[in-house]
């Protein structure tokens, strides 16, 4: 039976598996990113998870790293939350390590192999999914031509779709990117913003029904949201929008809010499902390790 590493890399922690051809996750470990300390820092922690989890019968390793990836060279052509890391052939660096084939692609587009594999995107050939988190990833996937990648490798940088024109600063030096608005950062800030007081996202949508300043957030956070899949829907006319990510672990105090906005927003919204995602913490994972496999199969 196939066996690979999956390896999920976020800003905050590393989480790697142990991934079969089934899907299962036979082993896992995980440790601080530790990204302010810099690229060779994150490379040490990813080699010392991948020493916990190889055997002789790993074949490959499949990585999911932020920002622009070349998939097919394994570089990070663009990444502003490690330092170091733009320009890094993190293929090679990490073939050097581990002795294996490695195969790199962007996290947002491995949680949605993941989907499509063995969760919410299961049997749809039209699907984009979207990961609120710290920030707003996106990934377009269309059985004729698979995953969407672009000619610069930031096709589907959903996040950085321009919601508000002129509006909020955004990492990737624009200005009213959907990701300013539809991220657990962005509901930490604006509550910071009217509150001066700095607060855990879970802790703001608990708030919601008794403090108004929380209500405010959440409600903006909504329709932002909404209005952002009303675009989604009409950029890709897919089957199905997914939504991963932590923030979706909050899920029962704005869901409602957000399909009921969709559905006002949205013309023939009926037209297509809006789903949560399956795997939550699991999902780059097994992804990775799904990239890993299909990747291998396809060089031999």
């Amino acid at each position: 039976m196939t066996k690979t590493i999956g390896l999920d890399i976020g800003g905050t922690k590393i989480q790697g598996a142990v991934i079969d051809e089934n899907g299962e996750i036979l082993k896992t470990y995980r440790l601080e990113t530790c990204a302010r300390e810099g690229k060779d820092k994150v490379l040490d922690n990813i080699s010392k998870i991948i020493d916990f989890l190889k055997t002789d019968e790993i074949e490959a390793i499949g990585v999911g790293t932020p920002g622009f990836i070349d998939s097919e060279n394994g570089i990070v052509t663009f990444a502003g939350n490690i330092d170091g890391w733009t320009g890094l052939n993190l293929k090679e660096e990490l073939e050097k390590r581990s002795s294996l084939p490695v195969f790199v692609e962007n996290d947002a587009n491995i949680a949605l192999v993941c989907e499509k594999w063995l969760g919410s995107g299961k049997g749809f050939d039209d699907i984009v999914m979207i990961t609120i988190g710290t920030g707003l990833g996106g990934a377009v996937y269309n059985k004729k031509m698979g995953l969407l990648s672009g000619s610069n490798f930031q096709g589907a940088e959903l996040g950085h779709i321009i919601l508000h024109p002129n509006g909020e600063y955004c990492t990737c030096g624009q200005s009213g990117c959907a990701e300013s608005y539809c991220s657990g950062t962005a509901i930490v800030r604006h509550y910071e913003e009217l509150t001066r007081n700095r607060l855990e996202g879970q802790e703001i949508f608990e708030l919601a029904d008794k403090d108004e300043n929380a209500k405010k957030v959440i409600d903006r956070f909504t329709s932002d949201l909404a209005w952002f899949l009303t675009s989604l829907r009409n950029i890709f006319d897919p089957q199905t929008i997914i939504i991963g990510g932590g923030v979706i672990n909050s899920k029962d105090f704005w869901w409602n809010d957000v399909l009921e906005k969709f559905n006002e927003y949205c013309h023939l919204s009926e037209k297509i499902q809006i789903k949560p995602a399956k795997f939550l913490n699991d999902a780059g994972v097994i992804g990775a390790g799904r990239i890993a496999m299909e990747r291998l199969e396809n060089e031999q």
